[in-house]
């Protein structure tokens, strides 16, 4: 329908609330839109108008609009989105997810600031995080190397993708918040403590708690200058953003209790220690404390071996899930383990020691007792621990996650045996944004191929190698002798025709391509912006790039 005008209301009437009945829910996100000639949104809070525009686009966009009574409002309160602080040449892919974030009704993004913001108080913290990351800088794997491979204790991962391994001002950073508040989105720093403060020990060595560490990553808990500077970071997070909460930190901790003036107190009272002293210094200023909470877990993997609090029993790494019920019960968890606890022991250790939580690493398809872990989950946070870029954003499942978190998040209804249609869903929108991206003019491609390359996440330092992963082009004939080339990128737009459903390699696509099951075999529908549309194309063919042996074996085209 064509709307003359859209009328705003500030509230829901009485009358629209007797009409809903039972089903109407006091929740300040909800809205009511009325769909015609005029049309109105009722919302009785800035971000429920915000809800009902992207509302109507998303029926827009789905050829769905009609004239009608809507009424909606989310099932959780928070429905986030966790990423890197850009640099300067990923702003506008920073702002790019936002607006993707406000159009699937998002309210929240949990944003990395460690060393990636610059410290007007601390200005040797931007300078040290500069050159630690610059070890890293272009040597795919690097960081790897280091956290698995080079010390026998383990390490935390190495997060050289936040800020690209440099800093963005203050100024900046207030601009990147403003930007999302005036779209809805509330933003929860991340002030990575004790554990990945890599951007701190670098800047101070005389504060690493491992001394023999060439690549320390955690501070002293008994050394009080500790506290001096991450209070003055604190301070300096607090006056850009002004935070309701701010997440801590505190995951992936597997030095503590080992310098000189640790080694004989208790790794359980260090770790309560210095989270309660964070904690308290928070709370005087007005800030919620939200931390990482797997090391209050007991938790081993498939193979049996110790993950989380568990006592790795390696003579380096101490047991710390007797911590458990000894944090403030204020503090909120941030709960990532669900796939290596089971919801029994999720519901003892958060539940039952009075805390609320939030999931965090969350992919809404892969939860399982979905609707019994929201029963006593604030909402949820899903994750992106590399670069904003298209193709990692792709590559590393994070429009998937974006797409699918966001309409169970919403949703009061979806529960486990709703994730294959959530699944559809997600992969059908996915390659509707890739296609509504191309343009009008589209040349389409049903292809696969022989080629496997096993999949890997490109997180930490970790890059995507085009001479790895580009197979070739689709050189375009035009009738009047022009050509175009369109590339063939394996794990982008084309993949396994072995891979099944789900797998690594079927989700990895999804955005560029859409997967289909034809023959016995994984095709990949994609599509290409036709670079020359006002001219006639009279041939397709593949060339593959010299030493690339594999064949791409092509089902169909089409021009839109």
């Amino acid at each position: 329908t064509e709307c003359a005008s859209v009328i705003i209301e500030n509230t829901i009437p009485q009358s629209i609330k007797e009409k809903l009945a039972e089903k109407y829910i006091e929740n300040e996100e909800g809205f009511v839109i009325e769909i015609g000639a005029e049309t109105k949104i009722y919302g009785e809070s800035r971000n429920a108008v915000i809800y009902a525009l992207s509302t109507i686009e998303q029926l827009y966009d789905n050829n769905n609009l009609y004239c009608g009574f809507l009424y909606d409002c989310p099932d959780k309160e928070i429905r986030g989105y966790k990423v890197y602080t850009p640099d300067e040449d990923h702003i506008e892919d920073f702002k790019r997810i936002a607006d993707m974030l406000v159009y699937y009704r998002y309210n929240t993004v949990m944003l990395e600031i460690g060393g990636a913001m610059e410290y007007k108080r601390r200005p040797e913290i931007n300078e040290a995080w500069i050159k630690f990351c610059s070890q890293f800088k272009g040597r795919s794997s690097e960081t790897l190397k280091v956290q698995m491979y080079t010390y026998p204790w383990q390490k935390n991962s190495i997060h050289v993708d936040n800020g690209s391994g440099g800093f963005i001002t203050q100024e900046r950073m207030r601009e990147l918040a403003e930007y999302c508040r005036e779209r809805g989105l509330k933003i929860i720093p991340e002030v990575p403590t004790l554990s990945h403060s890599d951007y701190i020990v670098a800047a101070y060595p005389e504060l690493n708690e491992r001394k023999e560490d060439k690549h320390p990553d955690t501070y002293c808990p008994s050394n009080p200058k500790s506290y001096e500077v991450v209070f003055d970071v604190i301070d300096e997070v607090c006056e850009v953003f002004k935070p309701e909460y701010i997440n801590i930190g505190h995951d992936e901790l597997y030095s503590i209790g080992v310098c000189e003036r640790c080694c004989d107190k208790s790794p359980v009272d260090l770790y309560v220690g210095d989270i309660t002293k964070i904690r308290d210094y928070l709370k005087k200023k007005g800030v919620k404390t939200i931390m990482w909470c797997e090391k209050l877990f007991n938790a081993f993997d498939k193979y049996g071996a110790p993950e989380g609090g568990a006592d790795r029993k390696d003579g380096y790494t101490p047991a710390l899930y007797e911590c458990a019920g000894k944090i403030p019960k204020d503090v909120i968890m941030l709960h990532w383990y669900s796939s290596l606890v089971s919801m029994d022991e999720e519901e003892r250790v958060i539940r039952d020691n009075g805390y609320k939580m939030l999931y965090g690493n969350f992919s809404a398809i892969d939860k399982d007792e979905y609707r019994r872990g929201m029963g006593h989950s604030m909402g949820a946070v899903t994750s992106n621990w590399g670069s904003l870029e298209d193709e990692y954003m792709q590559r590393n499942f994070q429009y998937l996650n974006i797409v699918s978190c966001a309409a169970a998040l919403w949703s009061d209804k979806y529960d486990d045996g709703d994730r294959d249609d959530l699944r559809q869903l997600s992969k059908k929108e996915l390659y509707r944004r890739h296609c509504e991206e191309s343009g009008n003019n589209r040349i389409e491609i049903i292809h696969t191929t022989d080629e496997h390359i096993d999949y890997k996440v490109f997180y930490d330092g970790v890059f995507i190698e085009d001479e790895i992963y580009l197979m070739g082009y689709y050189n375009v004939i035009y009738s009047d002798g022009t050509r175009a080339q369109l590339p063939v990128k394996y794990g982008y737009n084309i993949s396994d025709k072995t891979a099944e459903e789900n797998c690594s390699l079927y989700r990895e696509v999804q955005g560029a391509a859409y997967p289909m099951e034809l023959d016995g075999y994984m095709y990949y529908k994609t599509c290409y912006k036709n670079p020359y549309p006002e001219k006639r194309i009279s041939g397709v063919y593949f060339e593959a790039l010299p030493g690339k042996n594999s064949e791409v074996i092509v089902k169909e085209i089409n021009f839109a």
